[in-house]
C-alpha cells in the first residue's frame, strides 16, 4: 500500500503562540493628566483663571493730595508791624482736606543783612496732629520754605498774650548761604488745636532777642472768619498783653541792642466783639 504523505503528517497541529497586539491610542488616565498640564499652562502663560475668565479691568486713581493751596487767599491774620515796613511781605493760606488750615505771613528774607519773620498759624481741623519736640517742628517749618536749621539751644519760655512759647537759639540757613542767627518759636492754644509757630531773625550784627519777639507776637491781630472758638481766644488774650511792651520803646534789652525802631508806638490795645 502506498503510503501517503498525509497519512505520516501528525493530525495535531502545533499551534503557534500568539503575539498580543498593542492597542493602538492613548489611555484615559493619560489623556486626563495631559489635559490637566495643558490647561495649567495656559493659566501660567495668560495669567488668568480659566474658570472664572478674564479678570475685570480696576481704574486705579491717586488719593486727593493732604494739603491744597489756597490761590488768592483772604488774610484772616494780621501782623501790624511798622519795623517791616521796608521789607517784602507775602501771605500764603492752604487748607488740609479733613478741614485744618494754615496761615503764613512772611517779612523779608533770610540774608543776614536786614530782618526776616516768619509765623505760621495753624488751626487743627480732622486730621491728625502729634505733637513733636521744637527741634522737629522747626526742622520741618524750614523745610516748607527751603530752609535749613544747622544749630539749635535748649527750648526756654517766652512770656506772651497768647501764653507761653518754647523759643531756641537757631542758625538758619539759605541752601549754601552762611547760618543766619534766629530764634525758633511755637506756642498754642485752644488745648493745642491752635498753633503758632515761626523764626524771628535780625541781622548779624543785631540778631532778634527775645523781648522784641514778644513785642511782635503782641500785635498778632484776628481780622477775619467764621471760627467762634478763635475769635473767643483772641479777645481773651488782649487782656494778657506783655507790660513790657508799652511806652516809647517796644523791647527794651538791658543785654543787647535791639534792632526794633525805638520810636516805634506800642499797639493799642483793641477788644472785639463776639461773633
Amino acid at each position: 500500500m502506498q503510503v501517503m504523505l498525509d497519512d505520516i503528517r501528525p493530525t495535531r497541529r502545533l499551534e503557534q503562540p500568539r503575539l498580543r497586539k498593542r492597542k493602538r491610542g492613548v489611555s484615559v488616565r493619560t489623556a486626563a493628566i495631559v489635559a490637566i498640564l495643558f490647561a495649567a499652562a495656559l493659566v501660567l502663560i495668560s495669567g488668568r483663571d480659566p474658570v472664572s475668565g478674564p479678570p475685570e479691568t480696576q481704574i486705579v486713581t491717586a488719593p486727593p493730595p493732604e494739603w491744597v493751596d489756597i490761590a488768592h487767599p483772604l488774610a484772616l491774620f494780621d501782623l501790624p508791624a511798622p519795623q517791616f515796613a521796608h521789607l517784602p511781605q507775602s501771605y500764603a493760606a492752604r487748607r488740609n482736606r479733613l478741614g485744618g488750615r494754615q496761615d503764613s505771613l512772611t517779612f523779608g528774607q533770610l540774608d543776614g543783612g536786614d530782618a526776616f519773620f516768619r509765623l505760621t498759624l495753624y488751626r487743627v481741623g480732622r486730621e491728625a496732629a502729634p505733637d513733636v519736640p521744637l527741634f522737629v517742628d522747626l526742622v520741618r517749618l524750614g523745610a516748607s520754605i527751603d530752609l535749613a536749621v544747622t544749630r539749635s539751644t535748649n527750648p526756654a519760655n517766652l512770656p506772651t498774650r497768647f501764653g507761653p512759647f518754647e523759643t531756641a537759639d537757631i542758625d538758619l540757613a539759605a541752601g549754601a548761604a552762611a547760618p543766619v542767627p534766629c530764634l525758633g518759636f511755637r506756642g498754642a492754644g485752644l488745648g493745642g488745636s491752635f498753633r503758632l509757630s515761626g523764626f524771628a531773625c535780625g541781622s548779624k550784627a543785631l540778631p532778634m532777642s527775645r523781648p522784641p519777639l514778644a513785642c511782635l507776637i503782641d500785635r498778632l491781630e484776628l481780622d477775619g472768619g467764621d471760627d467762634p472758638a478763635l475769635v473767643r481766644y483772641f479777645a481773651q488774650s488782649e487782656m494778657n498783653r506783655d507790660g513790657a511792651c508799652a511806652g516809647t520803646a517796644l523791647a527794651p534789652d538791658p543785654v543787647k541792642a535791639s534792632w526794633i525802631d525805638q520810636d516805634d508806638a506800642p499797639p493799642p490795645l483793641r477788644l472785639r466783639k463776639m461773633r
